[in-house]
């Protein structure tokens, strides 16, 4: 599996950086690959919910199913894909001070096998490095009003 680690702080409170970065409805807004997401089970404030994506990372427009895996209160979200392509990620929220530090691990298996394996090297890791850093700007952008 290929893995990217992201963080940015922002200068919010955890709760509402926490409230808005799992908020299902609002990813579409500040993330630059989620094209569209809901719910498909459960209350969409625990671990267990379910969800399905659709997603754009490069010139591809996919769709997954996943399942929440993590959902603790101003603390962690974390989510691995059920359909598509084999994906886990986790949001770590850490307060310092009166604003909050957001880590984004994402660990993700290419389809395509060796082939996909061949093209993350070459390209595909860069550009979903990219979508994530300018995702998590949008997010401090939409926080820090």
């Amino acid at each position: 599996m290929s893995r990217i680690v992201k963080s940015i702080e922002i200068d919010a409170p955890n709760e509402h950086v926490f409230a808005l970065a799992t908020d299902l409805t609002k990813q579409p807004e500040w993330t630059t690959f989620v094209k569209e997401a809901i719910i498909t089970s459960g209350d969409g404030k625990s671990t267990g919910t379910t969800d399905r994506y659709r997603v754009k990372v490069g010139p591809r427009v996919t769709s997954a199913d996943g399942i929440w895996t993590a959902y603790e209160p101003g603390a962690a979200f974390g989510r691995s894909n059920t359909s598509g392509m084999p994906l886990n990620e986790k949001l770590s929220f850490t307060a310092v001070g009166s604003r909050t530090r957001v880590d984004w691990a994402v660990d993700y298996a290419p389809p395509m096998g060796p082939i996909g394996r061949f093209v993350d090297l070459a390209f595909m890791n860069r550009v979903y490095q990219n979508e994530l850093e300018a995702s998590l700007e949008n997010l401090k952008a939409a926080l820090e009003v």
